[in-house]
């Protein structure tokens, strides 16, 4: 996800962010995962404050210090699914 200088500070990032949870949702992801590098504080933050926790890396990331990967589950509410009651 890339948003250009002009169109940053204005939310535009974190609305992409949704719509792409929406998509992941309506295709029955139960998680999303994400990588990011340690050189973007601005994209650590909107993650850390979208949700999502940091995760080992993984794929072709793995043992890449540049990297920085996070991950958020998808509420079984918003995939359709009912939880069991206790």
């Amino acid at each position: 996800m890339y948003v250009a200088p002009d169109g940053r500070r204005r939310g535009i990032a974190r609305r992409i962010l949704h719509a792409l949870e929406q998509l992941a949702a309506g295709f029955n992801y139960r998680a999303i995962r994400l990588e990011t590098g340690v050189e973007q504080p601005e994209a650590i933050s909107l993650y850390e404050s979208s949700g999502y926790h940091r995760i080992a890396a993984y794929g072709h990331h793995t043992g890449d210090s540049l990297s920085v990967c996070f991950e958020k589950a998808i509420p079984d509410k918003v995939l359709g699914r009912s939880t069991p009651s206790h």
